[in-house]
């Protein structure tokens, strides 16, 4: 230490000036303050000089630094949040005020890591949208093709499908019920055929014609009604024929799809 010197006793050093000095003894230390200043009066004087020093410490590190802390950049941003945009990041959003603050705070600062992180998330979103785009032209033109293929169906004519039916059912017989025969003799027939066979199951596809299965897994019969015969006709039958297969055990099972929408 400068500016020190020995006294009578040499384990005991003073220093400083008369308006300010103190002394020490190895292992120990205090103040020895002059006559007319008292220990308030110092430490105000202490408090003054601090304060200049810190505060000649914070004009220094603004010049060079940033050094507001991230609460007091965020605080005045916080103060302009309205009432509607609180209610919706506390019901809404997955990110709280704060984050939204802090992700506007690394913007602001014109961060690069945090500008890339936004470019590359960017790019990635806009990958992400090409491919749901693309899923959604697929999924018109497969629903364009599904309309053709349905205005396709619809336009088979009975010859058309008697013949899908004989291409699908090869060893089964196929018989017509057209407006040539009465719904009386339509459900008799087919209940005929039901008992001569020893029929398991009936199969109706979608109202436009009925197999009839039987234990050895075979078709022997296949009912195919035609497009002039009358819907309201073919519901009576078909209600007939599920009416007797309850009767006798018999299982009956209706489907939407047929053969013809393959």
């Amino acid at each position: 230490m400068t500016n020190q010197k020995r006294t009578n006793d040499p384990r005991k050093f003073v220093f400083g000036n008369e308006r300010f000095g103190g002394s020490y003894t190895p292992g120990e230390f205090e103040f020895n303050f002059p006559e007319d200043m008292t220990r308030e009066e110092f430490e105000r004087m202490f408090t003054r000089k601090m304060n200049a020093f810190h505060k000649r410490g914070n004009d220094f590190a603004e010049e060079f630094f940033d050094t507001k802390s991230r609460k007091e950049k965020l605080k005045p941003l916080s103060i302009r949040v309205k009432p509607h945009t609180k209610e919706f990041f506390k019901k809404h959003s997955i990110l709280s005020a704060r984050d939204v603050l802090e992700m506007y705070e690394n913007f602001n600062n014109s961060s690069d890591a945090f500008i890339n992180s936004l470019i590359e998330d960017e790019k990635q979103l806009e990958k992400e949208l090409a491919e749901i785009q693309e899923k959604l032209h697929n999924a018109k033109l497969f629903k364009e093709k599904l309309s053709e293929m349905e205005i396709e169906r619809d336009d088979l004519t009975d010859e058309d499908k008697i013949l899908k039916l004989k291409q699908v059912y090869k060893d089964s017989e196929v018989k017509i019920i057209g407006n040539e025969i009465s719904l009386g003799k339509a459900q008799s027939d087919i209940i005929r055929d039901i008992q001569i066979y020893n029929t398991l199951i009936i199969r109706v596809f979608a109202k436009e014609f009925l197999t009839i299965g039987v234990y050895t897994n075979a078709t022997p019969i296949v009912y195919y009604f035609k497009n002039e015969y009358s819907n309201d006709d073919i519901e009576d039958i078909l209600n007939r024929i599920e009416e007797y297969c309850s009767e006798h055990d018999i299982e009956y099972n209706e489907n939407e799809m047929s053969c013809f929408e393959e």
